[in-house]
């Protein structure tokens, strides 16, 4: 909650947020209650669907699963713009796919390798999130979720998986 609170006070607009999982089972009222302080700040909150292949709608992962208007969760998507057999999904829950299978990135030891996981996903989100506010500097992050949620392209596998149905496409995002 500190990182948060951190963030806010600096002024960030997005937040990239690859970390969460089962063990919190809703009644951590003060992650949640940093969430929507951020989003009071108006920052966006962009959250790992997380990596169990589960329905967060019906097995929640925080925190991913708070219903909050400043979040945008993540699933992933694989190279054939498929389902990531690890993904977590949610019709309800889970705003977009962004891709997340043999996603080039750094690791310790000043090297890199190619890593799978809807943390690799989120960040790609984030990172669009953050080319829209350049573009639309004076939009608020409804605006900059509802750009990233229309734009994308509608894939097959994430139709009932996902609340668009659509992995992110950032160039019709911008446009």
């Amino acid at each position: 909650m500190k990182s948060i609170d951190y963030a806010i006070s600096r002024g960030a607009k997005v937040l990239s947020n690859s970390w969460g999982g089962k063990g919190d089972d809703g009644t951590n009222g003060a992650l949640k209650d940093a969430v929507a302080r951020a989003g009071a700040a108006g920052v966006l909150f962009v959250a790992a669907a997380g990596n169990d292949g589960t329905n967060n709608d019906t097995d929640a992962t925080f925190p991913a699963s708070y219903n909050l208007e400043n979040m945008v969760v993540v699933a992933a998507t694989n190279e054939t713009d498929g389902l990531a057999f690890f993904s977590n999904t949610g019709s309800k829950s889970v705003a977009v796919g962004a891709p997340g299978t043999n996603v080039y990135s750094t690791v310790p030891g000043n090297k890199y390798a190619k890593l799978s996981g809807t943390s690799m996903a989120c960040p790609h989100v984030a990172g669009e999130a953050a080319l829209l506010w350049a573009q639309f500097p004076n939009a608020d992050f409804k605006e900059i979720k509802r750009r990233i949620m229309d734009s994308g392209d509608a894939l097959p596998a994430l139709a009932g998986k996902t609340i668009t149905g659509k992995r992110i496409n950032v160039e019709h995002a911008l446009n």
